[in-house]
């Protein structure tokens, strides 16, 4: 059964695979469900390390030595063409609008952070879930689930993913980065018009080549597939972020950094012929359909990875 999770929630990205749905496809209860549906989530955050520690090893590489133009003003389109953009950003799922606060206002919190807590004469609980989205254009995604937006809650998570020399890319709520990462640009989402029959500039999303839409388009991903769930605890979010980061990035680079090693059961059914040689990576860029045909033998089985 847990073959089948994973061969679903890979050909189904970006939809996800919920407990309901788990429970009328293979005929059990709606508890034995979720709780193969959890073990997969504790199996997908057990593997995205590997995926993460690739990710910081191929930006160390692709921009070691790499430097900005320190002219914030000048266009950067044509340097970043043929590079990778990382993009950092921050959303709200299952935001607590003044109708679950039962009419009041929240007077506390404001920003993003005002919208997953209840009103302070409510217990000021957190209901929302606040999401730190770390995103490669056309690479790998990484979530995060934090309580608020803090330089103190962000700065460890952006730095233990990405190098110090990676070209980053945010709106201006992160001013603080600047001393840390020495290419990081922001864009001004608020920028006013100088024409007075517009209220914004036209060049308020991507100004010189600098934009983070790759972190706003996962989150379009990110909503859609989560409304699915309906809803989904602050306490359990991660569980449901790191599966969700998991599969996306496991149709990136493959399952093959998954199972390789001398004790993986990949390596126990391969030849002594066809076992890896140095200079022959274990991970590659594939299509969605190359990961079912090749280990389509491992998916078809009740085995754990």
């Amino acid at each position: 059964m847990f073959g089948y999770v994973l061969y679903e929630s890979i050909i189904q990205y970006p939809k996800v695979v919920t407990a309901t749905e788990l429970s009328k496809k293979l005929r059990i209860g709606y508890n034995a469900a979720s709780l193969l549906k959890r073990r997969f989530q504790l199996f997908a955050s057990d593997q995205l390390p590997k995926y993460k520690q690739l990710t910081y090893e191929a930006l160390s590489d692709q921009f070691k030595d790499f430097l900005l133009p320190p002219n914030e003003n000048r266009d950067i389109t044509k340097i970043m063409s043929k590079r990778p953009y990382v993009c950092v950003d921050t959303a709200v799922l299952y935001s607590a609008g003044e109708r679950a606060s039962q009419g009041r206002k929240r007077y506390s919190h404001r920003g993003q952070t005002s919208s997953i807590y209840l009103s302070e004469k409510l217990g000021g609980k957190q209901i929302g879930t606040l999401v730190q989205t770390i995103a490669i254009k056309q690479g790998p995604v990484f979530f995060s689930s934090v309580p608020n937006q803090k330089a103190e809650t962000l700065g460890p998570l952006i730095r233990e993913h990405l190098p110090t020399t990676t070209p980053l890319f945010t709106d201006q709520g992160y001013p603080w980065l600047w001393g840390i990462y020495r290419n990081h640009r922001s864009v001004n989402h608020s920028a006013r018009s100088k024409d007075n029959r517009f209220r914004f500039a036209r060049n308020r999303w991507s100004k010189n080549g600098v934009h983070n839409q790759v972190a706003e388009g996962n989150h379009r991903v990110l909503k859609t597939a989560f409304a699915s769930y309906g809803y989904i605890k602050p306490k359990y979010s991660q569980a449901y972020l790191n599966e969700f980061s998991f599969i996306k990035n496991a149709n990136v680079f493959g399952l093959d950094i998954l199972v390789e090693g001398d004790d993986s059961c990949l390596s126990r059914d391969r030849s002594p012929s066809e076992k890896k040689t140095p200079g022959n990576g274990a991970v590659a860029i594939r299509r969605k359909g190359s990961l079912l045909e090749q280990y389509s033998h491992l998916l078809t089985k009740n085995i754990m990875l």
